[in-house]
């Protein structure tokens, strides 16, 4: 990507900074470009007298930096609640903030006069527990007295790698980072606290790649492949799609439906016979029924010969939870690309010893994801971003981890920006597969990781969509109803809501 869409770890932070001190460029200047970055970001909004919480590290010494530009226009008091800055040059910023009309306030102050509060106490380093007691107080009445407030590289308390976060419920309007975002910014609970994500650049040198990168519209409008005139179904990709069970007849189809909509040329579903006449698969899908008894399904030479004709198979939706691990051995023997969903991922964790085809996705969520990792939901959670890595090196595939801000890939990870909580309905993961699995028929192996990507961005987008028009009554095809919108917004460039700003 060449637009600021990296995601940091802390130490790529660290390295960052530290890279920036061996070329001569002190600490104190990247706070200062920092500082009045973020105070110039933020006086087209501020009004009234407001208060700037400093700590005593660095994090601190950026929100002296901002406190002192904005006493130029602005009320500002400065409050210290764990103690005067211990950092090189802290003082001296601290007295320069004074001299520009800042006023220093003791700790016992109370917060209900102050329009607005900026949050520059734990930054990046943060990790474990606060147990400052002046802090908590101050900061549980900025959450009663529901103050704006505005964190400066992350909101005091979260965790910058995992996103962990115990405090008061404090909800930031905005954060604004330095450098690039940071992987707490994308991870649970921290992220939902975070408030709009914007990234000032304050001339840190480049270092190369970055461990993930969000998706921004110009980087997904470049993955998009536009429709060679002459082409035709079979150059679109034939996508096979094996699933579904008494319990669950309408999986297959829906991820069916959305791989024709994400532009398969053709797809096939391959279910069992007992529910061929209740799928009600539309006309465009081809549907065809397998013999089956109890754990186990039959596969005639014929469905083997077209199986073996798809670009990529979806194996999972709606297959239940009793079918044997050789249906998944089966499919692999192929050797096509498969998109392993739902009950399929259950198989692949009883099968130790299977490899999958090149090219594989995995599409857990985080329940799903632990199980095959043998930890819990909580723990992947914890720190998606590693879980991500960790699967993907097991079992040699690619990964999308669902969820609010989906991560996909392999040795580098996307974080996903079209979100809503419209996807959070049933059959919603079906649709993603369908999406995945298109995309990759249409695309030449060296781009999946980008397609990948581009499936979770279109999937977002469709839900997006759903919801403008159906609000809290969205359910899955509502999301396949509305690709074709979705679609024309990448293709616009156009930005989903909670896109971070990148200055």
């Amino acid at each position: 990507m060449t637009e600021n869409c990296s995601v940091w770890t802390v130490d790529e932070s660290r390295a960052h900074d530290k890279r920036a001190q061996e070329w001569n460029i002190e600490l104190s200047w990247l706070m200062e470009t920092a500082g009045s970055r973020a105070a110039y970001c933020l006086i087209p909004e501020l009004s009234g007298p407001g208060l700037v919480m400093v700590g005593k590290g660095h994090n601190g010494g950026d929100g002296l930096v901002v406190a002192r530009h904005l006493a130029r226009y602005l009320d500002v008091s400065i409050v210290m609640p764990l103690g005067r800055p211990s950092f090189p040059r802290g003082e001296n910023l601290l007295q320069a903030a004074v001299s520009y009309g800042a006023k220093v306030v003791d700790p016992t102050i109370s917060t209900g006069r102050y329009h607005w509060v900026i949050d520059g106490v734990f930054g990046t380093g943060f990790h474990g527990t606060v147990d400052h007691q002046e802090f908590h107080r101050l900061w549980q009445e900025v959450s009663k007295n529901k103050i704006p407030l505005y964190a400066l590289d992350i909101l005091s308390g979260i965790d910058a790698d995992s996103g962990a976060y115990d405090l008061e419920s404090v909800y930031a309007a905005k954060t604004l980072t330095f450098g690039a975002a940071k992987w707490g910014h994308f991870t649970y609970p921290g992220s939902r606290y975070g408030g709009q994500l914007v990234v000032l650049d304050i001339g840190l040198p480049d270092m190369g790649s970055a461990s993930g990168y969000w998706l921004n519209p110009s980087w997904a409008r470049r993955q998009m492949s536009f429709r060679d005139f002459y082409t035709h179904k079979y150059r679109q990709g034939t996508v096979a799609v094996v699933g579904g069970s008494d319990s669950m007849p309408g999986a297959p189809v829906l991820a069916g439906s959305a791989a024709l909509k994400a532009g398969a040329g053709l797809v096939e579903l391959f279910v069992p016979e007992g529910i061929l006449n209740r799928i009600q698969a539309p006309t465009p899908l081809l549907a065809r029924g397998i013999r089956s008894h109890q754990d186990a399904w039959t596969f005639s030479s014929e469905d083997m010969a077209r199986l073996q004709r798809a670009n990529v198979i979806i194996v999972g939706p709606g297959l239940g939870p009793h079918l044997h691990s050789r249906l998944l051995r089966e499919m692999s023997s192929l050797q096509r690309p498969l998109v392993v969903d739902a009950d399929a991922l259950r198989l692949l964790g009883e099968d130790a010893s299977l490899t999958l085809p090149v090219g594989s996705v995995l599409t857990p969520h985080a329940g799903e994801m632990g199980r095959l990792l043998e930890k819990t939901s909580q723990e992947v959670d914890g720190f998606r971003y590693r879980a991500v890595i960790e699967a993907a090196s097991r079992f040699n595939v690619s990964v999308i981890l669902k969820g609010p801000f989906s991560l996909t890939g392999a040795r580098e990870v996307f974080v996903n920006t079209t979100n809503t909580p419209a996807l959070a309905t049933a059959g919603s993961g079906d649709v993603l597969s369908g999406i995945v699995a298109a995309l990759l028929a249409q695309s030449d192996p060296a781009s999946y990781g980008e397609q990948l990507a581009l499936a979770t961005y279109l999937h977002g987008w469709a839900g997006i969509w759903a919801e403008r028009h159906q609000g809290l009554s969205v359910v899955a095809t509502d999301i396949i109803g509305a690709m074709s919108k979705a679609w024309n917004s990448i293709e616009q460039g156009e930005s989903p809501p909670f896109l971070p700003i990148s200055r």
